[in-house]
């Protein structure tokens, strides 16, 4: 299913049953009495569910490390959609195990989702992680999931969530997405941390030996050193591609300058790498290897681990190539780097504020309706440029620093959290020295309130 319809069943079908799961779980948690104690004892599961995103499925990664660090004995759950199963299969040194939800059709999802919830029963949750914010049939799911702890992001808009979570935490658009996932550890007590790791993603000897035979195979030959261009975005939101024209202009010049230029995309993409690939002059399109429909997610991995550098739109290959640790040209306009940008040392980000920017991540609908000032703006040569930087190992052109944030108070208490009335256990204090000398105790750091002040009971 595309995502618009994605979206119109959780808005129209699933929404009621998000506000039924919240008066349920409203109603019975001053009586069930479970015990919410955190600490290494008492979870043994855990699970951490993001349904949609593969780029917000790597974000997540040092949430799960932070969880690894914690509770190295517990088993660690990841829900997600089917069309993510590539990828969690390649983060097997922190996931345990994959459970998938199939949104290929209606049926499917209801099937699936049913099989799910049957599935995290049988595995008693102690601790639930839902990363999405909006999403109502994500909060259902954590209801059906039975979990003693169920920790989520709150925001006006998504009222329906107020009874459904044990732990609430304030969701803050403009602070980095990964910080975000980790301030809900640090809602249960859990340890700030300034170690930040991504990935790692498994590029295994046999993905590597697949590329090599589907690119022979297609008469298509890879040279030592090439430059991967993504001029893709996910149906999300197809206002993050810069122009087409600016992306015929910055493969012809690289392809003058020497470069070999690999072109990916998934199938539904091909048409739009083709329009480009049309207009390449001839002696621009000899240096270029059109990848686009041909590769599994798994092979993609490879050749973007091979890569001398990555120029990219801000999509999913954008994080697969900050967590292969490759030299990467991020581009960004409809969302704001300081949300979905990367700190790393050999990641340039190039942005432009805009008046309407960011929108992606706050209105349905981006108010440009197609003409991406955002993007059009930014410019070839400083693109070309960035790439050359890259290709050199200076250091980047940073058009955006990515400012600090606060996420504990002055007694290590997180910041921003909810936690409901009836959680009657006070989380752990972490213990001295498990996650070295740059690490923040956090205390109790919880507050209980009532739906007086916002939160559910």
């Amino acid at each position: 299913m595309k995502t618009d319809t994605k979206l119109f069943i959780d808005r129209t079908l699933v929404l009621p049953l998000a506000w039924a799961a919240n008066l349920a779980a409203r109603s019975v948690a001053p009586f069930a009495k479970r015990d919410h104690t955190v600490d290494e004892a008492h979870v043994h599961t855990i699970v951490v569910a993001k349904l949609l995103g593969m780029g917000s499925i790597i974000q997540a990664t040092p949430l799960l490390h932070d969880l690894r660090r914690r509770f190295p004995k517990a088993k660690l759950l990841f829900l997600t959609a089917k069309g993510n199963r590539g990828l969690i299969e390649r983060l097997d040194t922190i996931i345990d195990e994959g459970i998938y939800i199939d949104d290929s059709s209606p049926q499917s999802l209801a099937e699936s989702a049913t099989k799910a919830v049957v599935t995290l029963l049988g595995r008693k949750v102690d601790l639930y992680f839902d990363l999405e914010i909006y999403s109502a049939g994500a909060s259902v799911l954590s209801v059906l999931s039975g979990a003693r702890n169920r920790v989520g992001f709150y925001r006006s808009s998504a009222r329906f969530k107020k009874g459904s979570y044990t732990h609430l935490t304030v969701f803050n658009p403009r602070a980095p997405i990964a910080a975000i996932y980790r301030q809900l550890h640090l809602s249960t007590g859990g340890r700030k941390s300034s170690r930040e790791i991504f990935g790692p993603i498994s590029v295994r000897s046999s993905d590597q030996e697949s590329l090599l035979k589907t690119l022979t195979d297609a008469s298509l030959r890879l040279e030592p050193r090439y430059v991967l261009v993504n001029p893709n975005a996910s149906d999300l939101l197809l206002e993050r591609r810069w122009p087409t024209a600016n992306w015929i202009a910055l493969v012809t010049e690289l392809a003058a300058r020497g470069q070999q230029l690999v072109l990916v995309g998934a199938k539904s993409e091909m048409a739009y790498v083709n329009e480009i690939l049309a207009e390449l002059p001839p002696a621009a399109r000899a240096r270029v290897v059109d990848t686009s429909g041909k590769l599994s997610l798994s092979e993609l991995f490879a050749l973007i681990k091979g890569a001398a550098c990555v120029v990219t739109n801000d999509t999913g290959p954008m994080h697969f190539s900050v967590a292969l640790d490759r030299p990467t040209v991020c581009l960004f306009g409809p969302s704001n780097p300081h949300h979905y940008g990367s700190r790393k040392s050999n990641v340039e980000t190039i942005y432009h504020p805009v008046y309407c920017s960011p929108c992606v991540h706050e209105i349905d609908m981006p108010p440009c309706a197609g003409v991406n000032v955002c993007m059009q703006i930014i410019e070839v040569p400083e693109v070309l440029a960035a790439v050359e930087r890259r290709l050199a190992g200076q250091p980047p052109l940073v058009h955006l620093p990515i400012a600090d944030v606060t996420y504990t108070g002055p007694h290590g208490e997180a910041l921003g959290v909810f936690v409901r009335s009836s959680v009657n256990t006070m989380p752990e204090e972490a213990s001295a020295g498990d996650e070295g000398p740059e690490s923040e105790v956090v205390d109790s750091g919880v507050v209980s309130v009532d739906s007086r002040t916002g939160a559910s009971r």
